[in-house]
């Protein structure tokens, strides 16, 4: 299988169309139409289903066209990479990350960086724990954050220094607004909309509410995959939500967080593939981050210092 092919294949898939797909690639309409028919020969799957004005993706051609994607995106990366290890850094650096506001860390750190890099970049992937770590794993990022609890046993990391609490995002004027805290009577009373996404549901509320908050006990009432979204739900009385603190515009947005009571807290981690070889702008990332956490951890233990 050609990377040549690969590109051909998901030309057809992206216009869904034959001759379009051959106009695309400056090719003739017959040597793209081979060139699918050697690859569906190759692979022995039927990739595409042809009628007489489109040409759709297979349950197979479906699965190809991810693979394939991954496959390009990697190899146009790994170019960079050797073009751009030079002396004068530069290149681009891919970071993946759930929806946090610890992410303020590492804007702060490419600010900086930049400073002194001009020719540095950032990707940065916004998605769900789950899908962001399986883009770490197939070579798509070079990093990720990633709030714990989180199995780091197949990654090296740096935990970030920030603390978040953990609570319950409502409307502003729900009979929860109004509390101090979030008890676990509270958390099996009201309705919630909860993550979908499997790497969410490692948080031990059994532990934390000492038996009284489990998975039957709670009102589930949906399900979201980015919270941005479910906030519409959340201000319109639908439900409520489980989230960290500090990650919606809560004073713009007639909601409010509420943390949970007793306190459940938070830390975040950053993590990369273990035996991986790193990148020159990615090594000089790593370095200046472990430096600007220990100068955070120096600050705050002079801070604590009795004067």
């Amino acid at each position: 299988m050609e990377l040549r092919t690969l590109s051909y294949f998901l030309a057809v898939a992206r216009e869904q169309n034959m001759t379009e797909a051959a106009n695309v690639l400056h090719v003739t309409q017959p040597t793209l139409s081979r060139q699918i028919a050697d690859l569906e020969d190759e692979l022995g799957k039927k990739l595409f289903t042809r009628t007489s004005r489109n040409t759709l993706l297979t349950e197979d051609g479906m699965h190809l066209r991810q693979r394939a994607e991954e496959i390009l995106a990697l190899v146009n990366q790994t170019e960079d990479e050797l073009k751009n290890d030079t002396i004068d850094l530069s290149g681009c650096i891919r970071i993946g990350a759930g929806e946090t506001h610890v992410v303020h860390l590492l804007a702060d750190l490419f600010v900086k960086l930049h400073d002194r890099y001009p020719r540095l970049t950032l990707e940065l992937f916004t998605g769900n724990a789950d899908t962001v770590e399986e883009k770490l794993a197939h070579g798509l990022l070079d990093f990720a954050l990633m709030i714990e609890p989180f199995n780091v046993e197949h990654y090296n990391f740096i935990r970030l220094p920030e603390v978040m609490r953990l609570g319950v995002v409502t409307r502003d004027d729900s009979p929860w607004a109004q509390k101090d805290g979030i008890t676990p009577e509270d958390l099996n009373e009201m309705p919630l909309m909860i993550p979908s996404r499997q790497s969410a549901n490692r948080f031990d509320f059994r532990q934390w509410s000492q038996g009284k908050v489990t998975d039957e006990t709670l009102h589930i009432v949906g399900r979201f995959d980015l919270i941005g979204n479910a906030a519409h739900f959340i201000r319109a009385g639908f439900a409520n939500t489980i989230s960290v603190d500090e990650l919606l515009q809560l004073e713009t947005g007639h909601l409010k967080f509420v943390p949970l009571k007793p306190t459940l807290s938070l830390t975040a981690v950053i993590v990369w593939k273990k035996y991986r070889l790193l990148s020159r702008s990615s090594t000089v990332f790593l370095k200046e981050l472990r430096q600007c956490i220990d100068e955070a951890s120096e600050a705050d233990s002079q801070a604590q210092q009795p004067s």
